[in-house]
């Protein structure tokens, strides 16, 4: 089973967690261009009908490879 991240964990990143794209952009306090740059810099997003999500451990992975 997959645990639910609470309110109160905001700002953590599970890597087995799945997060929808407008959530992880709330929670990253990243702006449009600032996600399409993460996107086109590597950030894989999963589509299901017309809603985006990003699997926790490809933004743990992201913000590693991308970090400085």
């Amino acid at each position: 089973m997959r645990k639910r991240v609470k309110p109160e964990a905001l700002g953590v990143i599970v890597g087995d967690a799945v997060y929808r794209l407008d959530v992880l952009r709330e929670e990253l306090k990243l702006g449009d261009h600032a996600m399409r740059q993460a996107r086109r810099a590597g950030l894989r997003v999963r589509r299901i009908g017309r809603r985006g999500y990003v699997l926790g451990k490809d933004i743990l992975a992201f913000i590693e490879a991308s970090g400085k």
